[in-house]
């Protein structure tokens, strides 16, 4: 078992990837269901983290719900999202969301350092792409007509069958 992730997979929209048991109606999208909350459910034993983000927590699965260990609440005015989130922090902090300034976040769980949840701002998208790209440009592609043809390109080496990996 290991308690750092390799891997860490996004589940955007995750009230569609892992909808609570009784909101999935066909077949198949009951097996893709079962397979996604098998991977987020044991995949820590194999190195996979995850990330969940959704809307409307009340569509969520709570088994998987459950299992975070961290959590970025921002403005909600729902009501079962509300009382998801009572249950880590206490229902006032959790009643307080509908009234959160936009791009703002309530941040709490193992990955704070603080035992109670901690306000936030949340970057500006174009003030951070702005000074990040002084320091980091963009990459450059090469040309669709400098990238040589499969036939032009240099044969792979063979494999050396002495090597015991």
């Amino acid at each position: 078992m290991s308690d750092n992730a390799k891997v860490c997979l996004v589940y955007e929209e995750a009230h569609s990837l892992v909808p609570e048991w009784n909101s999935v109606v066909a077949e198949g999208d009951k097996h893709a269901t079962s397979g996604t909350a098998r991977a987020i459910l044991q995949g820590r034993k194999f190195g996979l983290g995850c990330l969940l983000i959704t809307q409307r927590t009340a569509n969520v699965t709570k088994t998987i719900l459950n299992q975070c260990n961290t959590i970025f609440a921002m403005r909600t005015f729902d009501d079962t999202g509300k009382d998801f989130l009572g249950n880590y922090i206490e229902k006032d902090y959790a009643q307080s969301l509908s009234s959160v300034k936009e791009r703002h976040a309530v941040f709490f769980g193992r990955g704070s350092s603080c035992e109670n949840p901690v306000l936030m701002k949340v970057n500006n998208r174009d003030d951070f792409v702005r000074s990040y790209r002084v320091e980091h440009h963009p990459p450059v592609f090469p040309q669709a007509d400098a990238i040589p043809s499969p036939e032009e390109q240099q044969p792979e080496p063979a494999l050396d069958d002495d090597v015991p990996f």
